[in-house]
């Protein structure tokens, strides 16, 4: 009975009562490192938090204790670490530490990753690169709830970023898995079962016609806004997936013709050969594309989905053979002129299939990990503004019920 009564309990009982706001610089020290970047080492035993998301590495260590990590420069606001342990930081970046034991370190991490960003801009002094300085820091303003409700708070959190960062692990796990597939399938090492004919070895030239874009004039309205998809770098490199479904504009068959470009059939390979040369999408419509590609429309000796998958493997080599003073492009001609070993025309297509299901295996994942990272967003907004409180753990009404 007392049980029974006790689950009710639970389920209604919620943390209540107000937040107190106090400013951060009564919470704990905040002072930047004394690194700077010639101080890291590749193999150091320790971490080194620069200013950027990635983490460098050090032998030596100034802090041993739980923090949280902001730069001061660069990408103001968007960047916060949380770390446990020891650690040194770049002289750019600031560690808020030695926090006082009525606040949780991690519901402090969340708070500021959350709501921070916005006051820092606000307060960010504009200079050749912009900064933070001390006194941001110490005048922002951090509602508190009990420290029971700041590690409820936080240990829900903390159980997203775990699920968030186990999914980020199997995705890039998926990832190596597909590289090293392709490497295999792509050298004829490994042969699908039921295939052993010898492959050919072609060029580019010999299994696509290699077409370039154009742009038309900008001052004309007559060539813009029309029906004929007109695809950008920018059209490639924002979307993923293998497949091109849509563009930012468009243009009129007026513009295609005055710019000398060409509308290509759909399933051709829109190939980037400046600035983000060897990137690459399949059409799924018609498409025409301005002068910083070198599409492909392939002929019936060649599976599109393979060459594609062929393709992606071979973007350090085009940015090899790229030259240019202003920027770098790669030819036509020397485009052109890359080989290939090419099976027939079954195996490429049994081979793009492989390929193609693992790729729907790493979008399944990615979508997985883009609803979560939302659903954290959406968790945040709530249990950090009171919108929703979480209910008291069992143990905490057992202790309250029984001193």
């Amino acid at each position: 009975m007392k049980g029974g009564v006790m689950a009710e309990a639970t389920e209604a009982m919620r943390f209540g009562g107000e937040w107190e706001k106090r400013p951060l610089g009564e919470l704990a020290r905040i002072a930047t490192g004394t690194r700077n970047n010639q101080d890291k080492q590749r193999d150091g035993k320790y971490p080194f938090f620069v200013r950027s998301s990635s983490v460098e590495r050090i032998d030596s260590y100034a802090y041993d204790c739980a923090a949280i990590l902001i730069p001061g420069e660069g990408r103001i606001g968007e960047i916060f670490h949380y770390v446990d342990g020891r650690f040194d930081v770049h002289q750019r970046v600031y560690a808020i530490s030695d926090i006082v034991s009525s606040v949780s370190v991690r519901f402090l991490y969340y708070y500021m990753a959350k709501r921070f960003g916005r006051h820092a801009l606000q307060n960010t002094v504009k200079a050749t690169v912009d900064s933070l300085r001390l006194p941001t820091f110490l005048t922002f303003r951090i509602p508190l709830p009990s420290l029971p409700e700041q590690r409820a708070i936080a240990a829900v959190l903390s159980d997203v970023d775990e699920l968030i960062a186990s999914l980020e692990v199997l995705v890039a796990k998926k990832r190596a898995m597909k590289q090293a597939a392709m490497q295999e399938l792509f050298t004829g090492r490994t042969r699908l079962p039921g295939f052993g004919r010898e492959w050919l070895r072609v060029a580019l030239a010999g299994v696509a016609d290699i077409r370039n874009g154009g742009t038309p004039r900008t001052g004309v309205p007559a060539y813009w806004g029309g029906r004929l998809p007109w695809c950008v770098p920018t059209d490639i490199t924002a979307s993923r997936g293998k497949y091109l479904v849509t563009t930012a504009r468009s243009i009129t068959s007026e513009g295609l013709a005055s710019c000398g470009a060409s509308l290509l059939p759909a399933g051709s390979l829109l190939l980037c050969s400046r600035a983000t040369i060897g990137e690459i999408k399949i059409s799924s419509m018609p498409v025409a594309t301005n002068q910083g590609f070198k599409s492909m429309v392939c002929t019936e000796s060649v599976d599109n989905e393979f060459l594609y998958y062929r393709l992606v493997t071979l973007k350090e080599r085009m940015i090899d053979l790229a030259t240019g003073s202003t920027f770098l492009e790669i030819s036509k001609r020397d485009l052109a002129n890359i080989c290939i070993d090419l099976p027939p025309l079954s195996e490429q297509r049994a081979i793009a299939t492989i390929l193609a299901d693992m790729d729907s295996e790493i979008t399944a994942l990615e979508q997985r990990l883009d609803k979560t990272c939302a659903i954290k967003q959406g968790m945040m907004q709530q249990l950090l503004t009171r919108s929703i409180r979480l209910p008291i753990p069992a143990d905490s009404i057992e202790e309250d019920a029984n001193p």
